[in-house]
């Protein structure tokens, strides 16, 4: 069963995104080295290297909780219900927020409208829930988690992170926050492994035949440029301050 409404691991601006060089990597990696059976992308930020590795066992890392999740959601074998995805995100499009919350109280007009404000903070709430509720396991909630992520990344009013929001545009105001289901990938490894800690102490604790190493590329911090889907992603409501 596909509901008509997916999304890719690609789909999502993220900064130092390596998606174009997937066949160049792939192909330097069949060409020059043997015996490649377990692959560690130990800064893996949306993934999308991990993705070119899928017929081996992967080892994915990021300090960012936002890009672990999606991780999971993306690379986890753990068993999960696609027929239960897609009833959520059913319900979720067609709901109406009407009611403010965190995120419509402290963002509105600002990265997305009042409107979807309501309804970012109603869906994130609501998955949490679930989860606490046990109604969906962890890689549901991963997944589930991935989407609203994904979504507002597609109608966020920004050029693509949240050190700032565009000034003075309406047409933002316009768009309406839907939420797609992430595209399952097949055949995963087993012993595939997420990880989200501080990449020099993760390498202490782990075998792999090709490490990729993709760091920042100076000394500032992911976490300022996504510190909003940072923020959705933990949902641990810090009191927020400042413009």
């Amino acid at each position: 069963m596909i509901y008509y409404n997916t999304t890719y691991i690609n789909n999502r601006r993220y900064l130092g995104n390596k998606y174009n060089l997937l066949g160049f990597i792939r192909h330097v990696v069949d060409t020059e080295c043997d015996n490649i059976k377990i692959v560690a992308d130990i800064f893996s930020g949306t993934g999308v290297v991990a993705s070119a590795f899928l017929d081996k066992q992967l080892i994915t890392n990021d300090n960012l909780y936002s890009n672990y999740i999606c991780h999971v959601a993306w690379f986890s074998p753990k068993r999960y219900s696609y027929k239960k995805i897609v009833k959520y995100i059913k319900e979720y499009n067609s709901i109406i927020v009407k009611d403010d919350n965190y995120v419509s109280n402290n963002f509105s007009d600002t990265f997305f409208s009042k409107e979807n404000c309501r309804k970012i903070g109603y869906i994130r709430e609501n998955i949490e829930e679930l989860y606490n509720t046990k109604k969906i396991n962890f890689k549901e909630r991963a997944i589930l988690i991935t989407s609203l992520l994904y979504s507002m990344d597609k109608i966020a009013n920004t050029c693509g992170h949240y050190d700032a929001y565009i000034k003075n545009n309406k047409s933002y105001l316009e768009k309406k926050l839907e939420l797609y289901v992430p595209i399952k990938m097949n055949n995963l490894n087993i012993n595939n492994v997420c990880y989200n800690m501080d990449s020099n102490e993760l390498v202490k604790n782990i075998k792999a035949d090709l490490v990729y190493i993709d760091p920042p590329y100076n000394s500032r911090q992911y976490c300022d440029t996504y510190h909003f889907l940072e923020n959705i992603a933990r949902w641990d409501k810090p009191e927020v301050k400042g413009i």
